[in-house]
């Protein structure tokens, strides 16, 4: 796995080549919109579409906190369409380990990935979603 880039103490995205899928690992929800964008919409997307990616996978199982109302907006209505646009097929989320608010913002930002035209699929771990890659990116 490739390190792409990190927003320090908050999250690092690696690059899964095999299955051609981007892997946010996240820590902490407590990020800046600034730091978001910056790392998720210009270095990740970026990253993906010159490598064909087809998967985002974002690993929330040991993060805490939320995003703000202005991220999860952000994420509805740029994010999600651009990753479409960019050939993204599946969002994969995996929920943190103790359920409470930031399950319920992994939940929130999620559920609008259908709308956007990803495929969503909620996994218990990245090997389960690397798994459901090589299994179905085909279908």
């Amino acid at each position: 796995m490739e390190i792409i880039q990190k927003i320090p103490k908050k999250m690092v995205s690696t690059w899964n080549s095999d299955v051609k899928a981007i892997i946010d690992t996240w820590t902490t929800y407590n990020v800046t919109l600034d730091e978001f964008k910056k790392a998720i919409l210009i270095k990740g997307v970026n990253f993906s579409k010159k490598h064909n990616g087809i998967a985002w996978i974002v690993d929330s199982s040991n993060a805490v906190g939320v995003f703000s109302q202005e991220i999860q907006e952000f994420i509805r209505s740029i994010v999600f369409p651009t990753f479409v646009k960019n050939n993204i097929k599946f969002f994969f989320t995996i929920k943190p380990k103790i359920y409470g608010l930031t399950s319920l913002t992994v939940g929130s930002y999620a559920a609008k990935a259908g709308s956007a035209g990803l495929k969503l699929i909620d996994v218990h771990s990245v090997d389960d979603a690397i798994m459901w890659i090589k299994k179905h990116a085909n279908d």
